[in-house]
Parts: C-alpha cells; sequence; structure tokens
C-alpha cells in the first residue's frame, strides 16, 4: 500500500490579538493540495501521478506544477510535450523553464539545450553569434532564441537571420523563441516605410513560416510579389517553433538567496533566514533556485515567519515554483506573506 503524506494542516486567522495558528486533522481540500504536501514529503512520484490525473480538470495549478516538476527533474522530452499540449489547452505561451538545481549545469545537462539571445542590434555581428549558437548545440537539442531585446535590424543582419533560421527549419531544428512578438512589430514598421528593404520583408516572412503562421505569411507574400516584382518564397510545413515567454531579468535589490531544498537536513538555511531578518527592516526572500521545501520544516519556517510578523517586519517570498507555491497555500502562509510565486495563474 502507498505510503501518504501527513494530514495535519495549519491553518491561521486574524484575530484582534494578532495570528491564530491550528492545526486540523483531515485530508487535503484537493487533489491539487495533496499532491503539493506528496511532494514536499518526498513522495515524488505519487505526486506526479495525481497531477497527472488532475490535467484533463483544466486547472493551470496542476498544469504549472507538473511542468515545474519535469524542469527540476530535466526531462527534456515530458517538457516539450507538456508545453504543446499547454499551448493547446489554454491558448497561449507555456511557461519558461527555469533551472533551479542550484548546483550548477553539468555538461550533459547543457548538451540538451542551449540559449541563445540577440542584442539590440540585429547586425551582421548578431547573425554570426546566431550562426555558431546553433550549430555548436547538440542536433537533437532545444534551441532557445530570445528576441525580446532587439531595436533595430540593419539590412546585413536581417538577411543573415533570415537565412540562418531557414536553414534551422529545413535541418529540423527544435527552436523555443521568445521576444518575437516585439521583432515581428518592428520589421511590420519597418515595411510599412516609403524606402522598406527588401530583406526586412524576407526576415518577417521567413518568421512566420518558422512560427507555423500561414494565414499572415500568405498575405505578406502577396505584397512581396507586388511591392519588389518578383516571386515570394513559397511556405513549406514543417514543425513550428514553440513560442516562450522570456524569462524575467534577475531583480537588483537585497533580498536573501536561497537555492536546494529545504529540509530537516539542512536547517541552517532556516537559520540563515532567521539572521537575515533580524538585520532587515523588510523581509524579501528570493526562492526561485530552491526545488523543494520539506513538509518536516515547514513549522520551523512557519516560526521564522512569525517571528518577523511580531517584530512589524513586512515579508515578501518571490519566485518559487508552483509546487512550492501550493504547499505555503495549502499550509496558509500566504496569510503571512506576500507571495510572488514564479507563475501566475
Amino acid at each position: 500500500m502507498e505510503s501518504r503524506a501527513p494530514e495535519t494542516l495549519l491553518t491561521m486567522e486574524m484575530s484582534t490579538s494578532g495570528i491564530v495558528v491550528e492545526e486540523n486533522s483531515g485530508a487535503p481540500q484537493s487533489p491539487v493540495d495533496e499532491a503539493a504536501i506528496l511532494y514536499a514529503s518526498n513522495q515524488v512520484e505519487v505526486a506526479e501521478g495525481m497531477l497527472k490525473g488532475v490535467l484533463a480538470t483544466g486547472d493551470r495549478r496542476a498544469w504549472l506544477m507538473l511542468f515545474d516538476l519535469y524542469c527540476i527533474q530535466n526531462r527534456e522530452k515530458d517538457l516539450e510535450q507538456l508545453a504543446l499540449d499547454y499551448a493547446v489547452r489554454f491558448e497561449s505561451s507555456p511557461p519558461v523553464c527555469q533551472k533551479t538545481n542550484g548546483g550548477g549545469t553539468s555538461k550533459a545537462q547543457q548538451e540538451q539545450a542551449a540559449s541563445l539571445e540577440l542584442p539590440g542590434l540585429l547586425d551582421k555581428n548578431a547573425a554570426a553569434t546566431l550562426r555558431e549558437g546553433i550549430a555548436a548545440a547538440d542536433k537533437k537539442a532545444v534551441v532557445r532564441i530570445n528576441f525580446s531585446r532587439i531595436e533595430m535590424v540593419d539590412e546585413s543582419g536581417a538577411d543573415e537571420c533570415a537565412k540562418i533560421l531557414s536553414a534551422a527549419r529545413k535541418a529540423k531544428r527544435k527552436l523555443q523563441v521568445s521576444g518575437v512578438d516585439r521583432l515581428i512589430a518592428l520589421l511590420q514598421d519597418l515595411n510599412r516605410a516609403t524606402h522598406s528593404r527588401a530583406v526586412h520583408w524576407l526576415l518577417l516572412l521567413e518568421l512566420y513560416q518558422t512560427l507555423g503562421q500561414q494565414e499572415p505569411f500568405e498575405d505578406l507574400a502577396v505584397d512581396y510579389a507586388v511591392r519588389f516584382e518578383v516571386s515570394p518564397p513559397s511556405w513549406s510545413e514543417v514543425q513550428a517553433a514553440v513560442v516562450v515567454q522570456a524569462a524575467p531579468a534577475e531583480p537588483l535589490d537585497d533580498a536573501l538567496h536561497l537555492s536546494g531544498e529545504i529540509t530537516p537536513a539542512t536547517d541552517s538555511v532556516l537559520q540563515q533566514l532567521g539572521s537575515y531578518a533580524a538585520t532587515h527592516n523588510e523581509v524579501l526572500v528570493d526562492l526561485s533556485k530552491v526545488t523543494r521545501v520539506d513538509y518536516a520544516s515547514i513549522s520551523q519556517f512557519i516560526s521564522v515567519l512569525m517571528q518577523c510578523l511580531g517584530s512589524g517586519k513586512p515579508i515578501t517570498l518571490r519566485g518559487h515554483n508552483a509546487l512550492i507555491h501550493e504547499l505555503f497555500r495549502v499550509m496558509g502562509i500566504d496569510q503571512l506573506a506576500q507571495l510572488l510565486p514564479r507563475h501566475s495563474v
């Protein structure tokens, strides 16, 4: 028989005398709650099975939790399939996988994915960096290209970038792109100009092709043929690139950054939190590199937060994965601190 997670839950209520903490015996309120506690109790496989069973209900929380679980375990194929299913189910971009192992990236993991961020000016040099980055990545690896910083596109950059994306598409490379809407809007503005260049049109056509957007491709191809009096590129059926959200920039502040797993064996982490809180008027804790908060550590975690509140210090916990966020919610930590999770539902 499978072991079950502990069934003692903490609830908190505000009263005239402060925060009252009570223990309740009973099952979690939903399968998502139970999966969060199972994961916190290190019953990972059981938690995964429960989350898979919830996906069909369309509860986005379960999707995000499973996504973060696969990300933590570096399960690239499962991540790709879940991202595709998510995009179809919710008609929106899937979340970005942010590695949270806190122990560096192994060579094997580096071979499984490559991340390329293009600079503000897309010129010949930037295109060369893109070409070299794609060529250096394992042919089976997912290549992530971030276009969000691009402010200007010169003719040589547009020409080279279009050729690079075309070659990657024909080679059936697996692409994930972010910030592409910004680049498309920039090219559309350039193409509306009186003296627009054909290379900018061709890059926009290639972007539509790469994204699998046939209707805007066909419309632009007709306009291109009329404008330049030449035959436009032809549409080809290929696997479209996956559009993802760009990872947020690392905030610059005086936050306490924690990493790894928070368990009774690593209680020094919570001691570190207590020391930080004692020397700061506002408690800001970054959990973006924490993979799991153990169920057995929750009481001590809450105790530290209660001491902060008792001293009148506001608390913000940010960047935590969906598995931790649902645990915090179940345990009532959302009543003690402002929670800014990695994903918003």
